[in-house]
């Protein structure tokens, strides 16, 4: 692949690559950073890339990887955690949902975002996350059980 078409695909792909590292990281000015580096890590090894087809997951796989190394850096660093407020939708409906969905565990949660948010088939959701297809479709049966619940709940 071609670092121009590259550069194309990834600006086609900006706002995924976003909403991907805000399921992981929920800081807005860590996620930037995340994309960045992402984006500058994937263009030095663009000739890496077999498949053209493949650009979107395999950008993704590189983000994933990047958000958790921001993570594990972050958690040596720091002694006192600070929670960053992300902005919530503003229809009460939509604050609901987007509230339960922060509740997840993020091994649920980003599959979650990946397939229904991001259009993510599941075979591409198991290479980016690195298992096989059937803990995916597992992680979403149970993503969507435990939303199912906390969604009851709050509706009680």
């Amino acid at each position: 692949m071609q670092k121009e078409t590259f550069l194309e695909c990834a600006m086609a792909h900006e706002r995924t690559l976003y909403r991907v590292a805000k399921t992981i990281l929920r800081s807005d000015a860590d996620c930037a950073d995340a994309v960045q580096e992402a984006l500058l890590k994937g263009l030095r090894h663009v000739h890496l890339l077999r498949s053209e087809a493949f650009a979107q997951t395999w950008l993704t796989r590189i983000l994933i990887n990047t958000c958790k190394d921001m993570l594990r850096k972050s958690s040596r660093q720091q002694t006192v955690a600070l929670t960053d407020m992300i902005p919530s939708p503003d229809k009460e409906e939509q604050r609901e949902l987007y509230e339960a969905l922060q509740t997840l565990e993020e091994k649920l949660r980003l599959p979650l975002v990946l397939h229904y948010l991001e259009g993510f088939p599941v075979r591409d959701i198991s290479r980016m996350l690195r298992v096989p297809e059937g803990t995916v479709k597992r992680r979403l049966w149970q993503a969507r059980k435990e939303m199912r619940e906390l969604l009851s709940q709050e509706a009680i």
